[in-house]
């Protein structure tokens, strides 16, 4: 059987053949339909809507770019700002304050380094939702076994805890302020004993001088709330520490550099991810006071030696001040108030602080210097003299009957002197203090107009300063009281009578003076008339250059017959029969001064107290003295012989 096969050749061929379609109808030549890109890419719409995307496209691109610039090199350094803030938290720390130095620039409060032991919060804790810090069982348990070491309760540890978190979240929180010598040694020596617990090193004020100047250096302590919604100290955030009193307060906008901002690295859930990291402080300004240092302990002894000298005489002093000014300038060389305070142990010891302020009886807190105010005895003579003489009612040489005693109505009042009976002249008048003279002058202004009430005396009391504020750059200042006849009626609830001023014209009565107000006066009277700032402050120093403190003169007075009063005073203080001569005859310095007496009644008694205002040398005044002494007795018997001591010191007289 045979098998045929296939030649390829006719496979190959058949399968190149085309199958080839008509090209006519019925004699018609065929037509496409329709061509799809026909008018849609040779249309005009074509090539506009073309050119709308490119410029779409373009503009898109256009608008990237700018905005990568912009980010980049426009906005590039706030941005990086931002990010790099997020990788760290700003730790608010207490920097150290500018230093305090006396008129030779001998240093009176700085800045040294103290040990504090701080709490690791984190370890010991958590922050909840509101940012409030809760201890942890494993927390409360190392805070007790804390507790124990150091003597403290631990409900204490834990709010001081809470408090700092409060006030700076990433700051080490201290809950040992004050630790001891020995407390810190064992806590280094056994830190993985205590490792939520370390010691650090903190800023604290320094006193070289010790128990010296807190009648105007003041205190410092934490800004407290009310004065935080007062702004009383500007832009203070809580916890910051401030001065409270005295030149700390007064220029702390200048001693305070604020909080140091440290920084901490965290990672991205907030937690503390490194160690803190303190910038370098910039140096604060210094501030300069007119304070002498020597002039000021020769001071503080010669109050203490008034003291001794009162209780010689029987008397019992319970306090004293003193004053030592310039004339010229209104510049406070030395202040001094006793019971005073250790400044140094309150910026230590707490309880220490506590217990001042809670102290109602000495009152050791209070500056007796500008803000004790007393009725002012005869050294008040001067404004009553200088009323007279200004109103007309009397001259320099007028002559007036020096008696025992003077009557008005149904009521008489007493001199020193019992028996005297001598007319004499103002200056006379003032050297031997006669009272009765004094109460027949301010007799004479009464009369003089009787619609004025007298009031003579207090327009010139207030002219020289007395019951207002003298502006002095310290806290805690008493205006006084200069007693008008609307104030007493309002106080009394019956009205000023002519005796009123009769008592008023001898520093007594309702008057109330402090001795800065009355050193204020003098030295309008030594100056010519010029009622000046007193300030405690001279300039402040600033990288080694000196900045002057300018301070105003209040007011000018035009004086009559000052010469006169002055030289009653010299008379007072070196002739025969002066009040104070007994303690400043032959002295080699010429001082011209006046001594005061002046009557404080309570219910049980009506002890006395010893002023002595002064300047010298009498003809070129450097100084003007004030010393008053709390029940001390007559002023020639203690505050006199105080304001020798000050002199001597001054002028190196032994």
């Amino acid at each position: 059987m045979a098998i045929s096969t296939p030649d390829p050749r006719r496979r190959r061929g058949r399968s190149r053949s085309r199958i080839k379609l008509p090209r006519t109808l019925g004699g018609r030549r065929l037509q496409p339909y329709s061509r799809a890109d026909a008018p849609y890419f040779r249309g005009p719409g074509f090539y506009v809507r073309i050119g709308g995307l490119a410029v779409v496209v373009a503009a898109a691109l256009t608008l990237l770019i700018l905005r990568a610039w912009s980010i980049q090199v426009l906005h590039g350094a706030k941005y990086a700002k931002e990010a790099h803030a997020q990788a760290y938290r700003t730790v608010n720390l207490i920097g150290a304050r500018g230093a305090i130095v006396d008129d030779k620039r001998h240093l009176l409060a700085g800045t040294t380094g103290r040990l504090v032991v701080v709490a690791d919060a984190d370890s010991l804790g958590a922050r909840g939702r509101h940012g409030r810090w809760h201890p942890s069982p494993d927390g409360l348990r190392a805070i007790g076994r804390f507790a124990r070491l150091t003597g403290t309760h631990r409900g204490a540890l834990v709010t001081r805890i809470e408090n700092a978190v409060l006030h700076s979240p990433f700051a080490p929180a201290v809950v040992l302020p004050r630790p001891s010598l020995a407390l810190t040694d064992y806590l280094q020596e056994r830190a993985s004993a205590f490792r939520a617990f370390k010691v650090e090193e903190s800023f604290s004020r320094s006193y070289p001088h010790g128990a010296f100047g807190s009648e105007f250096l003041g205190l410092l302590g934490q800004v407290n709330e009310q004065q935080l919604k007062h702004r009383q100290y500007g832009n203070a955030q809580p916890g910051q520490v401030v001065g409270q009193s005295g030149v700390e307060a007064t220029y702390d906008s200048i001693l305070d550099p604020g909080f140091l901002q440290a920084r901490v690295p965290v990672d991205s859930m907030g937690r503390i991810a490194g160690p803190l990291r303190i910038p370098k402080q910039k140096q604060p300004p210094t501030l300069q006071l007119a304070i002498d240092t020597h002039l000021q302990q020769a001071t503080e002894k010669a109050l203490q030696y008034g003291m001794e000298q009162a209780r010689l005489t029987g008397s019992s002093p319970t306090g004293g001040s003193a004053v030592v000014m310039d004339p010229w300038t209104g510049a406070i060389k030395a202040l001094v108030s006793y019971p005073t305070f250790d400044q140094r142990r309150a910026a230590y010891d707490p309880s220490y602080l506590t217990r001042l302020y809670r102290d109602t009886s000495s009152t050791p807190t209070l500056d007796r210097a500008i803000a004790g105010v007393y009725p002012s005895g005869s050294t008040f003579k001067l404004i009553t003299a200088e009323a007279g003489l200004s109103t007309g009612v009397i001259t320099p040489s007028t002559q007036q009957l020096c008696s025992g005693s003077f009557t008005l109505g149904n009521h008489t009042f007493y001199n020193v002197e019992r028996g005297a009976y001598e007319y004499m002249s103002l200056p006379t008048a003032i050297q031997q203090s006669c009272d009765t003279w004094f109460y027949r002058l301010g007799d004479l202004i009464w009369r003089a107009d009787p619609a004025k009430e007298g009031q003579a005396i207090q327009h010139w009391a207030r002219l020289f300063g007395l019951g207002a504020y003298t502006g002095v750059d310290l806290t805690g200042e008493n205006p006084g009281l200069v007693p008008s006849p609307s104030w007493f009626l309002k106080a009394n609830r019956f009205p000023w009578t002519e005796g009123q001023t009769v008592n008023l014209s001898i520093g007594q009565g309702a008057l109330q003076v402090s001795p800065l107000q009355l050193a204020v006066a003098y030295s309008a009277l030594v100056n010519g008339g010029r009622v000046l700032q007193p300030h405690v402050a001279e300039a402040v120093i600033r990288n080694g250059v000196r900045h002057l403190i300018h301070f105003k003169t209040i007011r000018r007075l035009h004086l009559t017959g000052a010469w006169a009063i002055k030289q009653g005073m010299y008379m007072a203080a070196n002739d025969a029969g002066g009040t104070s001569a007994a303690v400043f005859q032959g002295f080699p310095i010429q001082v011209a001064g006046k001594t005061g007496t002046a009557q404080t009644c309570s219910s049980t008694s009506c002890p006395d107290h010893s002023w002595y205002a002064s300047w010298a040398p009498y003809n070129h005044p450097k100084l003007v003295v004030v010393v008053m002494i709390q029940n001390g007795g007559y002023g020639a018997s203690a505050a006199a012989p105080a304001a020798k001591a000050i002199y001597q010191s001054y002028f190196h007289v032994k």
